[in-house]
């Protein structure tokens, strides 16, 4: 069965279809920029990396998370509500500074939510400060090591920096991104962008070796090959992840699942428009 792109793709300008991953990742340091201009910060940090307190809720029913908000920042504050909604029903983050667990709960049912279950989580300042920066030695050491393995195995300029530059763009796409939806930088979030890191290597080396290695077949059809296998990898994982974030309850497979889906749906230009465009400017040039 022949790609369902496959002539479209033989017959459109690579170096065309480049200019989209770019405009995402312009975008991407655009809404980062925007959200640094706006709140002095490049992104929104949860409890984890700031310190503070969580209050996780499983309701009954629906409820206005922006008048929640309102009404708790009233009382205690600078307050963040976040709604959750999965297969099981409804559910509510809410972040704050110190207070008292009993005082916050009770608050919340004052308020007139009907709460089934409830879980505190309290961090200390300094203990998310030290997340904070550790975190960010481990996304620089990650990056590091990243980089030189590429370079070690292919040993050439141009097929090295397309997949650093695609795993850099997944990385700002899906921290932009998650500005925009209201997901805040936690160690679980965290923890997915490093999976990202992860997938985005794996998906472009694939790339790479395929053009760069094999000899059978022209560039064209030795792409081909590689973006059915690399899509299908992608697709599948995201269809894992969808039902996950649907069926789960859990705030932490929550966020690692909506921040990979991001990942993964923004690695599909930056690897298969981007890099493919890179690796067939370089061995055409060849």
């Amino acid at each position: 069965m022949n790609f369902p792109f496959r002539t479209w793709y033989e017959s459109a300008n690579y170096k065309s279809l480049m200019v989209i991953p770019l405009i995402i990742f312009l975008l991407s340091v655009g809404i980062l920029l925007y959200h640094y201009q706006s709140t002095g910060e490049w992104f929104r940090k949860g409890i984890d990396m700031e310190g503070g307190v969580q209050l996780s809720l499983k309701l009954t029913g629906d409820f206005d998370d922006t008048a929640l908000e309102r009404f708790l920042s009233e009382r205690f504050g600078k307050v963040k509500v976040r709604k959750v909604v999965s297969a099981t029903g409804y559910g509510a983050l809410i972040q704050c500074g110190y207070v008292d667990q009993d005082e916050l709960l009770n608050a919340v049912k004052e308020y007139g939510l009907d709460v089934e279950e409830s879980t505190f989580q309290e961090v200390g300042s300094a203990l998310g400060k030290s997340f904070w920066k550790q975190s960010q030695s481990a996304m620089i050491l990650a990056f590091i090591l990243m980089g030189g393995i590429v370079f070690i195995i292919f040993r050439k300029v141009v097929p090295s920096l397309g997949v650093i530059f695609a795993a850099v763009g997944d990385i700002l796409g899906a921290l932009a991104f998650m500005q925009v939806l209201g997901i805040d930088l936690t160690l679980a979030s965290f923890a997915a962008l490093l999976l990202t890191l992860g997938y985005s290597i794996d998906t472009d080396i694939l790339l790479t070796t395929r053009l760069l290695k094999r000899r059978e077949g022209s560039v064209v059809e030795r792409s081909i090959g590689a973006m059915k296998t690399g899509l299908m990898m992608t697709l599948t994982t995201m269809a894992a992840l969808g039902v996950l974030y649907v069926i789960s309850t859990a705030p932490a497979l929550r966020e690692i699942s909506s921040v990979l889906l991001i990942a993964l749906a923004i690695d599909i230009p930056n690897t298969w428009l981007m890099n493919v465009g890179l690796l067939r400017w370089y061995l055409e040039r060849k």
